[in-house]
């Protein structure tokens, strides 16, 4: 694993009873593309594992979420937090719109995923990957597609 998959990711990213993986970004944007990457790929065999791919439109997903009454949401997102290109962290809800992609998303993440919180009681943990291009075009950066890579081979081992 990479040096940024430390014990903090690692605690982010471990499911916990029915546990909802959303991923966020726009395929045309670069490293944005890497929540759909991973929705892409990844293939969950175990019913309280469930997978939802929100796009730019998190908010169109919020009600789903909130019905299937997860006990953990897990975002994966592109991120910009001054890290190196393809390094993971664990972000903050009340930092998720200084440190995410937001600018390609219509409305404030921070506010969609407080209500999906708060309206299950769910455990929330937002996985940012850091982005080398927003640039508007299709593909991932070698760096970011092989976090992309490493974050659906530990999902598909679930």
């Amino acid at each position: 694993m990479s040096p940024s998959w430390n014990k903090e990711v690692l605690a982010a990213l471990a499911p916990k009873g029915r546990t909802l993986v959303i991923t966020l970004g726009s395929t045309l944007r670069a490293d944005d593309g890497v929540g759909p990457y991973v929705c892409s790929h990844v293939k969950f065999n175990r019913p309280e594992l469930r997978l939802l791919d929100a796009g730019t439109t998190p908010e169109n997903v919020a009600q789903t979420a909130i019905d299937w009454k997860p006990d953990k949401v897990i975002l994966v997102d592109a991120a910009h937090f001054q890290g190196t290109a393809g390094e993971v962290r664990v972000i903050p809800l009340e930092a998720i719109n200084q440190s995410t992609a937001i600018s390609t998303h219509s409305f404030p993440l921070s506010v969609t995923f407080s209500i999906i919180k708060e309206d299950t009681g769910c455990e929330l943990a937002v996985i940012g990957v850091q982005a080398k291009s927003l640039d508007y075009q299709e593909g991932l950066s070698p760096e970011v597609e092989a976090t992309a890579a490493k974050l659906v081979d530990y999902f598909n081992g679930l």
